[in-house]
């Protein structure tokens, strides 16, 4: 794609950004905390925290986890090691803290959906020189904070281990971070610095870091039992609805991240320790706001690989293939036309039928999107066969509760369908 063209299209997608709902702020961002711009160095490095003798400062809350731990964020902004940070995320299995990261930097969150106002009455050409410029200035500001910030956090770490040295996350070369490894007493310090995208200090036990993104407790499974686990997680409802039970939302935020957070929903529901950031480091995502651009087609196969399954992708939707992942115990992503008019049907429906309500969609298709539509990433997790519907989730904030939609409508809207299978 050249430039000219990637900028015009970028230019279009300008156009339909609003129209797509989205939590702009962070709950992280939202209350006022003890916590905030306090160092906790100290604290997360502490051996008592890590024997259990002493708890975690702070308001945490819980986010979606891979089966067996649970995972948290810290609703404060702290500083480590004299630096800000932007995310503080725990993971426990069972009552022992297992890992702690610390995120100091992230092109997603610096970006966002960068969408600015062009002076009126430029040209087309002059519009797209105009947004180059923009999208510049803003690079280069992201750039200079994140050399510094990186800089700062190496000598810091270099002055408590002395003997750094390379090693790697990630079976398949596609999602492999290569990480600087430090050792502290009896904690290991992980820092992966993604030139110009993310940074983040992972830290655990030694002893008890992992070499794969799969949970280490899926690891030691074989397949026959992992997917003996995924068949029970599917349930059978009254009114007829199967469907996955627990898989949970991964919120985007702000971000045009909506293909990366629904593959870190699935990806956790697999077993897999993904977030969408390092998710956007290893799709090759571009600094510009915009997901133009990036690799999402090999990302999708490189997490079913890490899983330790396969994906099959397809530009039809197949509603007995679809039947087939989720009937093995599998979420099923596909990418679609979206409209606020069908967005608020959708949840119409489903809440009232959820009310107990005698309730059903209407026959006519005339409202569906088209292909002028806003593009959008969705997660099936069930279906029903009496109603012919479908039920999937999203990746917004405060839409935890699952959604339907007409079969016939999932079929004239989806452009592409990603089933995982063993």
């Amino acid at each position: 794609m050249t430039r000219a063209v990637f900028f015009g299209a970028y230019l279009c997608l300008g156009m339909v950004l609003e129209a797509i709902p989205n939590a702009v702020l962070s709950a992280v961002n939202q209350d006022d905390s003890a916590l905030d711009g306090q160092e906790i160095s100290e604290h997360l490095l502490s051996s008592d925290l890590w024997t259990g003798k002493k708890k975690l400062l702070g308001d945490w809350k819980e986010e979606a986890s891979v089966v067996g731990t649970r995972s948290a964020y810290l609703l404060a902004l702290p500083k480590m090691f004299g630096l800000d940070s932007l995310l503080v995320r725990s993971v426990y299995r069972g009552e022992r803290l297992e890992e702690m990261q610390v995120t100091f930097a992230d092109a997603g969150s610096f970006f966002g959906y960068f969408n600015p106002r062009s002076p009126a009455g430029l040209s087309r050409k002059q519009q797209i020189e105009w947004l180059r410029e923009q999208l510049a200035g803003r690079d280069a500001e992201f750039q200079k904070s994140f050399e510094g910030t990186r800089e700062s956090l190496e000598k810091e770490l270099a002055e408590i281990s002395k003997r750094p040295r390379d090693v790697s996350r990630g079976r398949t070369r596609t999602l492999r971070a290569e990480m600087i490894e430090y050792r502290y007493e009896d904690l290991i310090l992980h820092l992966i610095a993604a030139p110009n995208r993310l940074i983040r200090l992972s830290i655990s036990r030694a002893g008890s870091s992992q070499r794969s993104w799969l949970d280490s407790a899926q690891a030691n499974l074989s397949t026959k039992e992992r997917l003996d686990q995924l068949k029970k997680r599917l349930v059978k409802h009254e009114r007829g609805d199967l469907m996955l039970s627990d898989l949970a939302v991964v919120p985007q935020g702000y971000r045009p991240y909506c293909g990366l957070n629904t593959l870190t929903m699935v990806g956790r529901y697999l077993g897999l320790h993904l977030d969408e950031d390092w998710l956007a480091v290893a799709g090759k995502f571009q600094n510009t706001g915009s997901a133009a651009g990036s690799q999402m087609l090999g990302l999708y196969q490189a997490v079913a690989k890490e899983a330790g399954f396969m994906m099959s992708r397809s530009s039809d939707y197949s509603q007995s293939d679809v039947r087939r992942s989720l009937q093995s115990g599998m979420p099923v992503i596909v990418w679609r036309r979206w409209s606020r008019d069908r967005d608020r049907e959708h949840q119409r429906v489903s809440a009232q039928l959820d009310q107990g309500e005698d309730v059903s969609f209407s026959n006519d298709s005339s409202s569906y999107p088209d292909e002028k539509s806003p593009l959008h990433a969705s997660v099936i997790i069930g279906f029903n066969d009496q109603r012919k519907e479908v039920i999937f989730l999203e990746s917004w904030a405060g839409q935890s509760r699952a959604r339907r939609m007409p079969i016939r409508e999932i079929e004239a809207t989806a452009y592409l369908t990603f089933c995982f299978h063993p």
